[in-house]
């Protein structure tokens, strides 16, 4: 029996994809946030500065500025099945080398080894979902996917504060990520299995066009619509992350929150984005208004932000609306790429896309701190610059809706039945 082009027992089994990538996210991105609870031991340990430990964030940052726009491209012209076991199998040899290391050297090795593979894996397992999902559910399972990630997040600073005590070593708590990840690992092979075994079926497969030659002067070629969501990514995350890495120390200065009040008030934007973005994901395959959704949230966000820095309000609705305006605009950002893009393209465009974002999240976290240190630890200043770049998303997702209006943008404003028909 067949429904929307799929036969049955394949619509069951893209769930199963689903979830086998989301056990692959959770694995890649425990990692990232493992070795937070860990920063005084490990400096114990090796005998570092506070600055060195800070290298192991810039060690996976660094590469991605080039080296995303690079894996995008060979998910396109290798294909997602080669690319993603190479882009795994680098997150797993790096994690492994970071929990191994015997000096610092080689755990800054062992993240940039992860880093490199760990973003570019992003990409092959957007594109993996895009195609098991085409024409139907589309923006809920990105939302899951979003939600697998931010669980991974949460799990890792809260387990991982424990885990040295539980453990009596933090040698034995590096190696909780690196079996995290083999578990994820796991996943994916399980992944290639069932997709080499579906091939031959209804699944949209990977093509002869993935081995056609990538020019990259074709990017200039993709719409302006894509250039303004890719904008308005950069934008918008440099406005959130950079923001949720100091909010426990300004919330603790101007509001005079106690560090757990602090902290459970910044957790806010990682719980509203778990919970909300899979249900906006929902309403988005259904309904549509991908632009509309973006718009509003953009709109939501730069309010928050003024009260925050220019008011001695109670910070509790500013970051639930925080919360409920990220999880808006990354509900129906990245799945508005594959509406914008071909199919051979995506992985390109994605890498592209993620390239933006890490240009923003590497200038301005800095560029908050030196604003808050050049105003003698005034935040102030710092809470101006994210609403800035909150109008500057706004003027983005103005232009994307008017894009959408007519055209082939206009699919980002459809249900995704009908957007992927």
């Amino acid at each position: 029996m067949e429904k929307d082009g799929l036969p049955e027992d394949l619509r069951r089994e893209r769930w199963f994809v689903l979830a086998l990538m989301a056990v692959l996210l959770y694995g890649v991105y425990y990692a990232y946030n493992s070795v937070v609870p860990l920063a005084d031991a490990i400096i114990r340990e090796f005998g570092i500065s506070r600055a060195q430990y800070g290298l192991l964030f810039s060690y996976y940052s660094i590469p991605n500025f080039i080296i995303v726009l690079i894996g995008g491209i060979l998910v396109d012209k290798i294909g997602i099945r080669k690319a993603g076991l190479l882009f795994a199998t680098l997150c797993t040899v790096g994690i492994v080398l970071t929990a191994a290391a015997p000096v610092f050297k080689l755990m800054l090795a062992g993240r940039l080894i992860y880093g490199i593979g760990a973003e570019s894996l992003l990409i092959a397992e957007i594109k993996i979902l895009a195609r098991w999902f085409r024409g139907k559910e589309l923006s809920f399972a990105f939302g899951l996917n979003v939600t697998a990630v931010r669980l991974s997040d949460v799990s890792a600073l809260n387990l991982g504060a424990h885990l040295p005590a539980w453990t009596g070593s933090m040698r034995m708590t590096l190696w909780v990520p690196a079996i995290v990840m083999f578990i994820g690992y796991a996943a994916f092979l399980a992944y290639l299995r069932l997709d080499r075994k579906r091939e031959k079926g209804s699944v949209p497969r990977e093509k002869k066009e993935t081995a056609d030659k990538i020019v990259f002067r074709d990017i200039f070629k993709y719409p302006a619509s894509f250039w303004y969501v890719s904008l308005l990514c950069l934008a918008f995350y440099s406005l959130v992350f950079p923001f949720v890495a100091f909010s426990s120390l300004f919330l603790q200065k101007k509001f005079g929150l106690s560090p757990g009040q602090a902290g459970f008030y910044g957790s806010f934007v990682y719980m509203a984005t778990a919970v909300i973005t899979p249900l906006f994901g929902l309403f988005l395959d259904r309904v549509g208004k991908r632009a509309t959704i973006m718009l509003f949230g953009s709109l939501i966000i730069v309010p928050c932000h003024l009260s925050l820095g220019l008011t001695n309000f109670s910070p509790l609705l500013p970051m639930i609306g925080l919360g409920i305006s990220f999880s808006l605009v990354a509900s129906a950002l990245w799945p508005s790429l594959p509406l914008l893009v071909e199919e051979k393209r995506l992985g390109t465009a994605f890498g592209l896309t993620t390239l933006l974002q890490n240009a923003g999240l590497t200038i301005f976290p800095w560029a908050a701190g030196k604003l808050t240190d050049l105003s003698g630890g005034d935040y102030k200043n710092s809470m101006l610059m994210f609403a800035g770049l909150g109008v500057v998303s706004l003027i983005l997702s103005l232009l994307l809706r008017m894009s959408a209006r007519k055209g082939p943008s206009m699919k980002i404003e459809l249900p995704t039945r009908l957007a992927q028909a």
